[in-house]
């Protein structure tokens, strides 16, 4: 398979439990965290944008939070994958959000120009092989004035510090197993799935394809045509936090690990972000942060205001 039928492959299969895998949901807690991540790129929102598409759009936990937090006016959105429109369109169902969808690749998009206000991306760009055509389509269906924003995507240096701490759970993991014994700790839950869903569940490690550096991801908005280009990075501690905590419930499983488990990584994580935004930010370099969210703004013609 080439690399794009990978991605349809597996986010295919990944649409039905995407959202228990990444503790997803649409409560106050995700609101707040997707529509933290808008405002810290884009701090002055005076009203909903009239029409957003959000490309790669997973289960909608971007777009949809944004929606309930009174960012997004008309909701559209586009993933390769069917599983996963059709999931975020059975989301918006539930939360009574009116969602227009539609399996699109984000190098070619199905829209005329000029037909949003606001595209927006989570964790997306890093699953594209062509990156500029996915930033030159992006910015060819904003209208003039409009604004892209993606966020979640890992750079370059985070991911190569988080890498250390998957390995430090891991080997936690395995030195459980050697004094607890192997069947009361580790757990692959695909070992149980059928062969043809474990070869989907198997591309994770396929269809992630790119790490950014800050100054890479601008400079994909900058030669697209963007202007007003800007990144901000955030997760420092938190994310070793949060990747030693995958990593473990991955191999044991979750219903497995104690009941208060995720309250407290949960509450750990709230407090580590915490210190990340109030001290880390001053003294570590930007591109040692995992997350990085960049933003762009379509110019108005000459001679008109922006």
């Amino acid at each position: 398979m080439n690399i794009k039928d990978k991605q349809v492959v597996y986010h295919d299969w990944e649409s039905t439990h995407y959202d228990d895998k990444w503790s997803i949901s649409f409560d106050q807690r995700c609101i707040d965290y997707a529509a933290g991540r808008f405002s810290k790129i884009v701090p002055e929102i005076v009203e909903p944008y009239p029409r957003v598409l959000e490309i790669g759009c997973g289960t909608g936990f971007f777009l949809l939070n944004l929606a309930q937090a009174g960012i997004v006016g008309q909701a559209w959105c586009t993933d390769i994958s069917e599983g996963m429109v059709a999931q975020t369109i059975e989301n918006g169902r539930r939360l009574g959000i009116d969602v227009h969808g539609r399996a699109a690749d984000a190098e070619a998009l199905p829209f005329p120009d000029d037909s949003f206000d606001l595209v927006v991306g989570h964790a997306v760009v890093h699953h594209l092989p062509d990156l500029p055509a996915a930033f030159a389509e992006a910015r060819r269906v904003l209208k003039p004035g409009g604004r892209l924003v993606i966020a979640g995507e890992p750079t370059r240096t985070g991911d190569r510090i988080a890498s250390q701490f998957k390995r430090l759970g891991r080997v936690g993991v395995k030195l459980a197993a050697v004094a607890l014994g192997s069947r009361r700790v580790v757990h692959d839950p695909r070992d149980v799935l059928p062969s043809e869903e474990r070869a989907a569940a198997d591309l994770e490690w396929e269809v992630d394809l790119h790490c950014f550096t800050p100054d890479e991801l601008e400079h994909l908005a900058t030669a697209a045509g963007f202007s007003n280009v800007a990144t901000v990075t955030e997760e420092l501690t938190a994310n070793w936090l949060g990747w030693t905590a995958r990593t473990v419930e991955g191999m044991i499983g979750q219903d497995r690990l104690p009941s208060r488990y995720p309250w407290v990584v949960y509450r750990t994580w709230q407090r580590l972000f915490t210190f990340d935004e109030r001290v880390a930010s001053r003294v570590v370099p930007k591109g040692a942060f995992y997350n990085c969210i960049v933003t762009g703004v379509v110019p108005h013609p000459k001679g008109r205001r922006a």
